[in-house]
């Protein structure tokens, strides 16, 4: 494009850093916001195109969609003879396509992908909006498992094939999926246009696609049907709406291996407790820069540049129902027929994300959240804004006291008429102190031999898979308990947390936890033996996401460190789990 280059800036705003893809129709790039100092992805394509103007509306119209599958719209606008479309990056995330490169994925991942993705054009879909230019390079996953579609609206503005009636669109984009979905259990793609990256499914003699299973023989009943029904009867669900009705339930978390009881899984009758179990992951760890790629993609104008990245993960198990009707496997007696419902929890119990007791004491996670999406929505900006303007104030108020400090003739440290100092970390009065932002440290790093999930009033199933993420020198990545429905653990437990060995009894002098969740309650524990970690806490946390400092008034001394959490993190999109980054132990 003509006066487009690295080191171009767009409105006087986006510099773009490095090309993506590039088509006919447009070109896609990293660029970076120099007003809020963040990479974001720039679509750009000719103003003078004959699908300019419908392009931009399109992308308007997107903006105004809320959904956490759909990548927000920045900014649309036209400078010179260039038009552009602003959307926020994808960190770590890779395409379907990417992820399709070697092997099929596992069928209780394809159906998590397809349906999370089906949830999101159901969004779109309610406010006059279809795709209309779906394929594997447009569903991305990202390194926390959460599912985004890229391009809703404007890849099929952009080529030209927008004008199509709402129900004509709806099933065009149920269809896509489907295709999706045969392409994610077989690793072939059944379309009729081919799809750069992967192999092509050539259809039979009598025009029929063979049945998914007869390519990959653990593919469930339900899902070679749902794909039988779509691609070669045209028949099945007509909207994205209706598709994600038949998939679900499907795991909140990422799963990354295949059913162990294989075919079985999917006979009729009820299952009994215990049985017929996936495995549903970790977190994904590396991506590079896998999510650019794949956010890219999104203007590629259906060229799909497919994002790369490498994405490994560590099971834990989760259990799944099966039905009498075998195309209907995994879907409980209590689910709501109506398009933008969820299903009835109650009637899932024993089938859920935890390792279920005879007692039946534990409650499933929350229907359908996606698992660590956490992603700010507008209403937390503002919450996070009023946070950093009361940050502000506070340090105002400390520097105006230190200041006065200066001419007092008194030490700052000491406190002023006896009171008490304002840093005294809150439900540790006598043991620590706290900041929010972090202190210097008495000693040396203390090296930590292991970690492990501290969870002595449960069952340990706090992703043990993740507690590496706490001492490997990357704030990237992260443990995170699983999802509640109350900050107080659903009254399941009064906690859980993490345990650091450092392999011998040592001098604690202080702790730093990067937190990246909302405000929680932490309390931090020495101790020489965990089961009996005490009741006063060498120093609590309660002041949310970033890097805290537990200092205590003396050291303490130990082989142990327990972070003990005692009130989650409320989530912005519903539900409470905590995340931690990293874990240092000083001297």
């Amino acid at each position: 494009m003509q006066g487009i280059a690295a080191g171009s800036t767009l409105a006087g705003r986006y510099a773009l850093d490095r090309a993506l893809a590039t088509s006919e129709a447009s070109e896609t790039w990293v660029a970076t916001d120099r007003t809020l100092d963040r990479e974001v992805i720039a679509t750009l394509f000719p103003r003078t195109s004959d699908n300019a103007a419908a392009t931009l509306d399109s992308a308007r119209r997107a903006a105004a969609v809320e959904d956490r599958h759909l990548p927000r719209v920045l900014d649309v606008g036209t400078e010179d003879d260039t038009s552009y479309v602003i959307t926020e990056a994808l960190h770590g995330a890779e395409s379907l396509a990417s992820m399709l490169q070697f092997d099929p994925l596992p069928p209780e991942e394809a159906r998590r992908i397809i349906g999370e993705a089906a949830s999101g054009l159901h969004t779109a879909a309610g406010r006059g909006l279809h795709h209309g230019a779906l394929t594997p390079h447009e569903l991305v996953r990202s390194r926390d498992g959460s599912v985004s579609v890229l391009g809703v609206a404007t890849l099929a503005a952009l080529s030209g094939e927008d004008d199509r009636p709402g129900d004509v669109a709806s099933r065009d984009d149920t269809v896509a999926l489907a295709e999706c979905l045969y392409a994610a259990l077989t690793g072939r793609w059944p379309g009729e246009k081919p799809v750069r990256g992967l192999p092509s499914q050539d259809r039979r003699v009598d025009g029929m696609l063979p049945p998914a299973k007869e390519l990959v023989p653990d593919v469930p009943g339900d899902l070679d049907t749902l794909c039988s029904a779509v691609l070669n009867d045209d028949e099945g669900p007509r909207t994205p709406g209706e598709l994600a009705r038949q998939l679900a339930p499907w795991s909140p978390d990422q799963v990354t291996e295949r059913d162990p009881s294989g075919p079985q899984r999917h006979l009729s009758g009820a299952a009994p407790r215990g049985s017929h179990r996936y495995v549903a992951p970790a977190a994904a760890a590396g991506a590079g820069a896998a999510g650019l790629a794949a956010a890219g993609a999104a203007g590629a104008a259906r060229a799909g540049a497919a994002g790369r990245g490498t994405d490994t993960s560590a099971p834990t198990e989760r259990s799944v129902s099966t039905d009498s009707d075998p195309t209907m496997v995994g879907r409980p007696a209590g689910y709501d027929e109506d398009d933008t419902g969820t299903f009835d929890a109650t009637a899932y119990r024993g089938r859920d994300g935890y390792e279920d007791d005879d007692d039946g004491r534990l409650d499933p996670p929350m229907p359908l959240l996606q698992s660590g999406s956490d992603d700010p929505d507008q209403s937390s900006s503002k919450i996070a804004l009023a946070i950093v303007a009361a940050f502000l104030v506070t340090a105002l108020i400390f520097g105006v006291v230190g200041v006065k400090g200066l001419f007092s003739g008194k030490s700052s440290d000491e406190p002023q008429g006896g009171a008490t100092s304002s840093a005294t970390t809150t439900g540790a009065p006598t043991s620590a102190t706290t900041s929010s932002s972090p202190s210097v440290p008495r000693g040396n790093k203390i090296a930590v031999s292991s970690v492990d999930v501290f969870d002595p009033e449960g069952n340990g199933t706090e992703h043990p898979e993740l507690v590496k993420n706490v001492t490997d020198g990357n704030p990237s990545t992260e443990w995170m308990t699983r999802i509640y429905r109350t900050a107080q653990y659903s009254g399941l437990k009064s906690g859980s947390g993490l345990v650091l060995d450092l392999g011998k009894s040592q001098q604690v002098g202080s702790v730093k936890i990067t937190i990246t969740s909302n405000p929680s309650t932490i309390q931090v524990f020495v101790t020489d033996d965990p089961k009996d970690k005490g009741t006063t806490p060498f120093g609590t946390v309660t002041n949310g996401s970033g890097e805290q400092t537990v200092t205590g008034t003396k050291e303490a001394t130990g082989r142990y460190v327990v972070l003990w959490i005692t009130a989650l993190s409320k989530g912005n999109i519903g539900g409470y789990r905590e995340k931690i980054a990293e874990v240092e132990v000083l001297s």
